[in-house]
């Protein structure tokens, strides 16, 4: 794979209108979000900020400064940058009751936790961001032994390989991204279980199984209402589907979708303003 050149745009802003920010970019097809402080770090492939995407985000940023005052700045990144900012700043973090996620150059000492060794790069799942953290807790409370496993938008696979540790026998990743392959790929390696976890390169409709237990889909509003027959379609009968990547004020749109496909809501987990529902078909 050739060498990729990122746009990373550093954002100065006030608390309250993060959320508004970190959703524009992720309709936009953010690859990542990192927040540090009063400071967000917005990333997207240069090709895709080249069509259109970059202006529309900056006239996005600058609309913004009537009610906030923005300050950013827009430079280039190689990969290479990217494992750096990495590995200066990832530290372990505990989630829910059992699981701790930690890059292979940290340690973690305590025996109680299942650990998760994930090393990003450029790729969305690290456990640093609320709506990975509702889907692993909504995993780790619903996941069954024995059970198939499909992770829409696996990005580094963190949620695929959480479902193994917890007894899923199979898990299946797909994400359209191909360091988003590559990553999970070196992930499933990292944390021993790439014998029951298949990852594609595709989009849902590359996914011919029509078996699965569990659906995990942390994307965005769009993309989840927009998969939701393809969501029915390769889940068993009385199957989970678990989404996020949707803040609280979208919840009546995703949840008007479910209804319509027939799925029953059975849980809704919250952190700050963003959500995870669980549903069943």
């Amino acid at each position: 794979m050739s060498n990729r050149t990122w746009v990373e745009v550093e954002i100065i802003v006030a608390e309250e209108a993060k959320d508004d920010i970190i959703l524009m970019a992720g309709e936009l097809g953010s690859s990542g979000v990192w927040e540090t402080g009063n400071s967000l770090r917005c990333y997207f492939k240069k090709d895709e900020w080249q069509k259109e995407k970059g202006e529309i985000f900056l006239s996005f940023l600058r609309s913004l400064e009537k009610e906030n005052k923005v300050e950013f700045v827009v430079k280039e990144l190689q990969d290479k940058n990217w494992n750096e900012i990495w590995e200066k700043s990832i530290e372990p973090i505990e989630v829910g009751e059992r699981f701790v996620i930690k890059p292979t150059w940290k340690s973690y000492n305590k025996s109680d936790r299942i650990v998760i060794q994930i090393d990003p790069k450029m790729s969305f799942g690290t456990g640093y961001h609320e709506t990975t953290r509702l889907m692993l807790r909504a995993i780790e409370k619903y996941i069954k032994p024995g059970s198939k496993v499909l992770d829409v938008g696996t990005g580094t696979g963190i949620l695929a390989i959480a479902s193994i540790k917890l007894g899923a026998r199979e898990a299946v990743g797909v994400d359209i991204d191909e360091w988003a392959y590559v990553n999970a790929i070196e992930n499933a390696q990292l944390n021993d279980v790439k014998e029951c976890f298949k990852i594609i390169l595709g989009s849902i409709e590359d996914v011919v199984d029509r078996d699965f237990d569990f659906i995990l889909a942390n994307i965005n509003k769009n993309a989840v209402v927009g998969m939701m027959s393809s969501f029915y379609d390769k889940l068993k009968d009385e199957g989970i589907l678990i989404t996020s990547g949707y803040l609280d004020f979208e919840q009546g749109d995703i949840e008007e979708s479910l209804r319509t496909f027939e799925f029953e809501i059975i849980d809704v987990f919250k952190e700050g303003d963003w959500i995870a529902i669980v549903s069943k078909k």
